[in-house]
């Protein structure tokens, strides 16, 4: 037990950070000095990455007797890392019968800074051979799940996001224009599901919506891909199919009809 605190004492300041949660969140409400006891780390240290951390929100402290507690951006965090977790043991089970009913390829991907990330895959009876590859990236303003999760976001923040998108052609369909990819989430609110008209790469297109999670926030977005000339001929179909199920595993995952 000697060791540990020698071994703390000597990390650096993320390691401290994590040390420091791990206790603070192991004994509820504890003052700043009995962390600095209890871990082996000097109170000048201890006093600055407890500041740092209640800057940020990982940490708070009682008005009254000064002791720190976890704060609001781990519950945050924790709620975010559930619905995660929960993603992934509810869309699989839905994926491979969309696929089989669609004959095409569905994805589910999640945001990653201005990218949507692939990560699970499912092929249908005509699917060709998928161009994304599970952890593939796609730019987000060029494809139809990057459109979804931009259009369900809150509007100040799906503003923030578009401001701050650098928007690069990728085919000669891409949006590139701030003011018509607002348009275009406008179109993807109102009816739920967004459109790769041959945005993204040649020759493919695909329909996707939104995953929402218990506080309202996307998590995730779904899509039905395949060649542009079965995609786009039966967006009618698909769009409305991949809305319906996307909500269905919002639902699933505790996000209320009418709940932002």
């Amino acid at each position: 037990m000697a060791e540990a605190p020698r071994q703390l004492d000597g990390l650096g300041t993320l390691e401290r950070g994590l040390a420091i949660l791990e206790h603070v969140g192991a004994n509820g409400e504890v003052s700043t000095n009995a962390v600095a006891r209890a871990l082996g780390l000097s109170r000048s240290a201890t006093y600055r990455t407890v500041n740092t951390l209640k800057a940020l929100g990982y940490l708070e402290s009682d008005p009254a007797t000064a002791k720190v507690r976890l704060g609001v951006r781990l519950v945050d965090l924790g709620v975010k890392a559930l619905s995660s977790a929960d993603l992934f043991r509810v869309a699989p089970p839905v994926m491979g019968p969309l696929a089989l009913r669609t004959r095409e390829t569905v994805y589910l991907a999640i945001p990653d800074e201005d990218s949507m990330l692939f990560v699970a895959r499912e092929q249908g009876p005509s699917a060709v051979a998928p161009s994304a590859g599970l952890g593939g990236r796609r730019p987000m303003h060029s494809t139809g799940l990057g459109k979804a999760w931009l259009a369900a976001l809150p509007g100040d923040e799906a503003e923030h996001r578009i401001k701050r998108l650098t928007l690069h052609p990728r085919t000669p369909n891409t949006i590139v224009d701030p003011d018509e990819l607002r348009t275009e989430l406008d179109r993807v609110r109102r009816r739920g599901w967004a459109v790769d008209t041959i945005e993204n790469e040649p020759d493919v297109a695909c329909v996707a919506a939104a995953i929402k999670d218990r506080t309202g926030e996307p998590v995730a977005a779904m899509s039905i891909a395949g060649p542009s000339g079965r995609v786009l001929l039966r967006t009618d179909e698909l769009g409305p199919l991949v809305r319906d199920t996307a909500a269905a595993l919002s639902r699933r995952l505790g996000h209320l009809p009418g709940n932002a």
